[in-house]
C-alpha cells in the first residue's frame, strides 16, 4: 500500500515539476494549474455527489413533521422510536449514511492529500509569485482573497435556507481565515484555486435545481 502511495505522489511530483519548467520556473502558476486541473477532472464526480446529497436533504426536510410525530408518540420508548424512524427512512429512500457519498469522499481524499503533499514540498523550488514575496510564508492579501471566495461560495450554494446560509457565511469564513493566515502562501494558492472551482460547481448545481 505504501508503494502505491509513493508511486502516486511521485507521479504528481513529476507533473508538478514539469509544469514549473513549462511556466519558466513559476511555482505559483504551477500550483494554480495543477490544483485547478485536478478539481476540474473530479468536477463531474463531485457534482453527482452533491446532487445526491441534496436529494437526501430534501427527503429529510419533508420527513420532519412525521419525525416529530414519532418522537412524541414514542418518547418513552427509545427502542421503538429508532425502529419506526428507520422504517420511515426506508419507506422514503432516505439514508443517514449514504454509502455512495461516503465512498466518493474516501476516493477523493487520497488525491487531494497527495496533491497537498506535492505542493507543500514544491514550494522550496521557488519563492516569488505576483505580489507574494515568499510562497513559503503566509500572505495577508491572499488570506483576504480566500476569505472572500469562501463568502461567494456560501452565496452560490444551492438550496439553503436563510438561516443555514447565514451560518455558512459566518462559521466557514472565520475558520478559513484562521487557518489560511497560518499556512504558506503556496498552499493558500492551492486553496484559492480549489475554491474558484468549488464556486463554479455551486453555480452549476443552482442551475440544475
Amino acid at each position: 500500500m505504501n508503494d502505491i502511495w509513493m508511486s502516486f505522489v511521485g507521479l504528481l511530483t513529476l507533473v508538478f515539476t514539469w509544469l514549473v519548467q513549462l511556466f519558466g520556473g513559476s511555482v505559483g502558476l504551477a500550483i494554480i494549474t495543477i490544483s485547478s486541473s485536478v478539481r476540474i477532472a473530479l468536477l463531474p464526480f463531485s457534482i453527482r455527489m452533491a446532487i445526491r446529497a441534496r436529494k437526501q436533504q430534501e427527503i429529510l426536510q419533508k420527513l420532519q413533521p412525521e419525525l416529530e410525530q414519532l418522537k412524541k408518540r414514542y418518547q418513552s420508548n427509545p427502542r421503538r422510536l429508532t425502529e419506526e424512524t428507520l422504517k420511515l427512512y426506508r419507506r422514503y429512500g432516505y439514508s443517514p449514511f449514504n454509502v455512495r457519498t461516503l465512498g466518493g469522499i474516501f476516493i477523493q481524499l487520497p488525491i487531494f492529500a497527495g496533491l497537498y503533499s506535492v505542493i507543500r514540498n514544491g514550494i522550496t523550488l521557488g519563492n516569488r509569485f505576483l505580489w507574494i514575496a515568499d510562497l513559503a510564508k503566509p500572505d495577508f492579501i491572499l488570506t483576504v482573497i480566500i476569505g472572500a471566495l469562501t463568502l461567494v461560495s456560501a452565496f452560490a450554494a444551492p438550496g439553503l435556507s436563510h438561516q443555514s446560509r447565514n451560518m455558512m457565511l459566518i462559521v466557514p469564513t472565520i475558520i478559513t481565515l484562521i487557518f489560511v493566515c497560518q499556512i504558506s502562501s503556496g498552499l493558500g494558492l492551492y486553496w484559492a484555486a480549489s475554491s474558484v472551482i468549488g464556486i463554479a460547481q455551486n453555480i452549476v448545481l443552482r442551475k440544475k435545481n
